[in-house]
C-alpha cells in the first residue's frame, strides 16, 4: 500500500508539473560572413524525448537517461551539428559550415511516452545568405528506375573522410566507408505521389559529419507503356479477324459454285 500511495503521488506531481517550452532561440537571419549559427529550445518539462528538425527532417535527439543520450543526423545543408548543452532546462546546438541550402523551418519537439502522456512544439524560421561549402559529389544515380534495376551511386569526398549512405533519411550501414552504393530497385522504397527516392550520401571526419549531398530518382511508371501495348495488339487483331473472315466467305462461295 505504501509502494502504491507513493506511486500515486509521484504521478499527482507530474501531473500538476507544467509541460511547456518556453522559447525557441533560431536566428532570422544569418548573414555572409557568418559561417555557424547557435540554435536553442528552451522548456518547463518533464520529457522523455526532445528532437530537433528542420522541415520533415530530424537532425538531432536527446533522450535523458539513455546510452547514448544524443544522437544527430546529416541534413542538407548544414555540415555540422554540435551539442553545446542539453540538460533539464535547455538543449542548445551549434549549426556549422552552412550553405544557403540550410533555410528553412526549425522545429523543438518535446515528448512524455509515459502516463500522463504530453507533446509540445514550437518553430522558428532561419534564412541564410551567401555561403558557399565544399559538399561531396554524387554521381551516377539515373532520373528513372523499374522494379529490378540495380541502383548505383558514386560519392566523392576528402581523402581522409568516412562516406556514409542514406535512403529516404535512413542510414545503410551495410555500405559504411564505401565510395559505392548499390542496391536493386524496389517500389517499396519509392515514396509519395510521383513516387521518389532520396540517395544522400554524407562525409564524416574524424567522426562529425563535414557535409552532404542529396539526389532524387523516380519511379518508372510502366502502366502507360503496357497501356500502350495492349492498344496495339487490339488494333492488330480486327485487321486479322478481317482478312479471315473475308477469306472464308471466298471459300465458301468458291465450294458453293462448284456444287452447284
Amino acid at each position: 500500500m505504501l509502494s502504491l500511495g507513493i506511486f500515486l503521488f509521484i504521478l499527482s506531481v507530474e501531473g500538476a508539473r507544467p509541460f511547456n517550452i518556453t522559447q525557441l532561440i533560431v536566428p532570422q537571419v544569418v548573414p555572409s560572413n557568418q559561417d555557424e549559427v547557435e540554435i536553442e529550445c528552451r522548456y518547463d518539462a518533464n520529457f522523455t524525448i526532445l528532437n530537433w528538425f528542420k522541415g520533415p527532417n530530424e537532425f538531432f535527439r536527446y533522450k535523458p537517461g539513455a546510452a547514448p543520450s544524443t544522437r544527430s543526423f546529416p541534413i542538407l545543408g548544414v555540415g555540422r551539428v554540435e551539442m553545446l548543452a542539453c540538460g533539464p532546462t535547455v538543449c542548445r546546438l551549434r549549426l556549422g559550415s552552412l550553405t544557403e541550402e540550410a533555410t528553412g523551418l526549425y522545429r523543438c519537439d518535446i515528448e512524455r511516452d509515459i502516463p500522463p502522456y504530453e507533446f509540445k512544439t514550437l518553430s522558428a524560421y532561419m534564412q541564410v545568405h551567401g555561403h558557399e561549402h565544399r559538399r561531396p559529389l554524387l554521381e551516377g544515380l539515373a532520373e528513372e528506375y523499374g522494379d529490378g534495376d540495380e541502383i548505383q551511386a558514386y560519392c566523392r569526398g576528402a581523402p581522409d573522410s568516412e562516406i556514409r549512405w542514406y535512403i529516404n533519411g535512413y542510414e545503410m550501414e551495410d555500405m559504411r566507408g564505401s565510395l559505392k552504393l548499390k542496391r536493386k530497385s524496389s517500389r517499396f522504397i519509392f515514396l509519395g505521389i510521383p513516387p521518389m527516392v532520396t540517395v544522400q550520401c554524407a562525409e564524416f571526419r574524424f567522426g562529425k559529419l563535414s557535409g552532404s549531398k542529396e539526389a532524387k530518382a523516380r519511379w518508372k511508371d510502366m502502366s502507360n507503356k503496357d497501356e500502350s501495348a495492349q492498344e496495339q495488339r487490339n488494333s492488330v487483331i480486327p485487321k486479322n479477324a478481317s482478312y479471315i473472315n473475308s477469306a472464308c466467305l471466298y471459300l465458301i462461295s468458291m465450294l458453293c459454285f462448284i456444287y452447284y
